[in-house]
């Protein structure tokens, strides 16, 4: 009895010292694999943080180039805007421009055919009349107005055999004749700016062309 609590004894303290090694027994294979799992663990943890970390700052980085494409994407959208706009302006600036040339040309085609009927009139006066006498109006101050009338009236004891008129200023190329005609024993002649034609300054001469009796 006395040996067999002697070896109960023994067996106590042998177990005792497996499980504390501080007791002098051999090292717990169970306890090192577990400290070896637990170092693994943490030192995978501290990997997963650190690819977390580098995950957010290149998640932020994309963040801040979508914004940089986002807003380059704006300027694009307005600069093409305003150039589209700058195009349609150009377009109607030609237009107009190309409006008032063609005004200019069919005005100074007007005057040259007003001209030249004069011409045909005095020497049909000549003609029918002998000598015929060219009276001619003051010419009217320069200024940009719409449009001018003025009339001329032949010496008394005469009559009107024809007659026209003369341009001044800058502006005297974009003004058509609406009246060009004789009226009694004168000569009027209504004038107007054409439309689209720049408001330059411009006067007029009218011209009387007459005979005696």
């Amino acid at each position: 009895m006395k040996s067999r609590y002697v070896v109960l004894s023994l067996s106590l303290v042998l177990a005792l010292a497996l499980a504390v090694p501080a007791l002098g027994g051999p090292t717990n294979p169970i306890a090192s694999i577990s400290a070896t799992v637990k170092q693994t663990a943490n030192k995978a943890l501290k990997k997963a943080k650190t690819a977390q970390t580098t995950a957010n700052s290149a998640l932020a980085a994309a963040g801040a180039a979508q914004s940089s494409a986002d807003a380059a994407q704006k300027t694009g959208t307005t600069a093409s805007t305003a150039a589209k706009a700058a195009q349609t302006t150009a377009t109607g600036a030609q237009t107009t421009a190309s409006a008032a040339s063609s005004a200019a040309k069919t005005a100074q085609t007007a005057a040259d055919a007003a001209k030249a009927a004069a011409a045909a009139a005095q020497a049909t006066a000549n003609g029918k009349f002998g000598t015929t006498t060219s009276v001619f109006g003051t010419t009217s101050p320069l200024s940009n107005t719409v449009s001018k009338f003025d009339i001329v009236n032949c010496p008394s004891g005469q009559q009107i055999t024809g007659g026209g008129f003369e341009g001044s200023g800058t502006g005297a190329n974009d003004v058509v004749p609406v009246l060009n005609t004789s009226y009694g024993d004168a000569w009027l002649t209504l004038l107007e700016r054409v439309t689209g034609a720049p408001a330059n300054t411009w006067g007029i001469r009218v011209i009387a062309i007459c005979a005696g009796a």
